[in-house]
């Protein structure tokens, strides 16, 4: 898994600086209305790693600085701030406050070990402004913070802390390739669209499916008490490589139930029974819940618009009782994940909407396991004048209850996964003897 590393890794940070789009382009913005999608209250921190052969990294923070307020032209909610507006509905307005971005040097070679063992290590590599441990109340936090940090060895990094409800990775995907666009000198192929009409409610609002991610389940274990949940929280990066997700898959499939069955689908169960077991709920009747975020973009009627600002996904969600993922056939489990996906469709969004304009439901994450994957979300293609990016990973989770799935660096490394994980302190060397094959 790695060698330990320090916490302090030696950042030598710059002074933040205030980026905006000039000011004849956002006086005239009103405020930027989200849709119910979009209340995902969480920051999302990331790094890119970046490295040429022939071009070295003492421009790299001037000319990103200037590509991004170029960006925000276009991205203007981006230099905003969070608000809240008639009916509780979270809203963007003030954006000639700006986004924030800071230079820094790293006294390290590079990072590439760090993102093998724990890269929750590498937490100062993204400048936060105050964001996280809430410094800040919410209305005075940027909502696009970006750090080039730069190595000895002529790379640098790209970290962004980007929050959750201007987006999800497809349009932050879009919006850092529309950055490295502007960056090459060129015009931006995606133009962001900002039209939410398509995921308002309905008039009248109508709901015409259960919607269990609203449920909270009750502790009915001893094992799951207040004192694990008071305990400090550890990550950890898990790799799995092609042949043991081979192997997986041909578990799910052994007893001829199911037909087929994807890498995330047969993962997601897998890790949702190792966790459940770390967690000794097994014996139990404790029910637990699966999260998935699906992506709803081509599933809408009609379907979400090219370059949309904001989030197209959408839970799906399934709920068990712990001892039945540890006595039912893996196939079961396996099941349960794909039934639950394939619930999502444009009519149960549409009454998911409706539901929370109804009755303003927020999403439990009591006994909670939320798995999102960024396998499907070429992030390591973004050329910024320096080639495509060497290495991309999240640094934090913005939940405690998510696991994140993650390509694992390298063409060498190609079809294998990495998944990201924070689990009690007590409960992680368990969890690890579980999921090692």
């Amino acid at each position: 898994m790695g060698k330990p590393f320090r916490n302090n890794i030696n950042v030598k940070l710059g002074e933040p600086v205030t980026v905006s789009p000039p000011q004849e382009e956002i006086k005239e913005k009103g405020v930027f209305t989200l849709s119910y999608l979009d209340h995902i209250v969480c920051w999302v921190r990331s790094i890119h790693g970046f490295k040429s052969n022939e071009r070295g990294n003492e421009m790299a923070g001037q000319v990103f600085k200037t590509a991004l307020q170029k960006l925000l032209v276009h991205y203007y909610p981006l230099a905003g701030r969070l608000t809240v507006v008639a009916g509780e509905k979270l809203a963007v307005s003030c954006y000639e406050q700006g986004a924030v971005f800071v230079e820094a040097d790293f006294a390290m070679q590079d990072v590439e070990e760090m993102l093998r063992s724990d890269p929750s290590k590498l937490v100062d590599l993204v400048y936060d402004g105050g964001i996280h441990g809430n410094a800040k109340p919410l209305p005075q936090c940027p909502l696009l913070v970006a750090q080039v940090t730069k190595f000895k060895c002529g790379g640098f990094v790209l970290g962004t802390c980007i929050s959750h409800c201007m987006g999800d990775g497809f349009t932050v995907m879009e919006m850092v390739n529309s950055w490295a666009e502007i960056a090459r000198g060129l015009s931006i192929s995606v133009l962001p669209s900002l039209d939410k009409s398509s995921l308002l409610p309905r008039n009248p609002p109508k709901v015409e499916f259960p919607h269990p991610e609203f449920t909270k389940i009750e502790n009915r274990s001893s094992s799951t008490s207040n004192d694990i949940s008071k305990e400090k929280m550890v990550y950890r990066v898990f790799h799995f490589n092609r042949e043991s997700i081979k192997e997986l898959k041909s578990k799910a499939m052994e007893d001829g139930v199911l037909s087929k069955c994807s890498t995330f689908e047969c993962l997601t169960a897998f890790i949702w029974i190792a966790r459940s077991k770390a967690l000794n709920m097994v014996d139990s009747d404790q029910e637990t819940k699966l999260m998935v975020p699906v992506n709803v973009r081509e599933k809408m009627d009609p379907p979400l618009p090219k370059g949309y600002l904001g989030n197209g996904i959408v839970v799906a969600c399934t709920i068990s009782k712990a001892k039945d993922l540890n006595n039912e056939p893996f196939s079961t489990t396996v099941g349960l994940v794909q039934d639950a996906i394939k619930m999502v469709t444009n009519a149960n969004v549409r009454s998911l909407i409706d539901c929370h304009e109804l009755h303003r439901s927020v999403q439990s994450f009591a006994h909670t396991m939320l798995v999102t994957t960024w396998s499907r979300i070429p992030f390591c293609t973004t050329d910024f004048g320096w080639g495509d990016a060497i290495f991309m990973a999240p640094i934090t989770l913005p939940v405690d209850e998510m696991v994140i799935f993650f390509p694992n660096n390298g063409k060498e490394h190609y079809g294998d996964m990495v998944v990201y994980v924070a689990l009690p302190e007590s409960t992680m060397e368990t969890f690890q003897n579980l999921v090692m094959m």
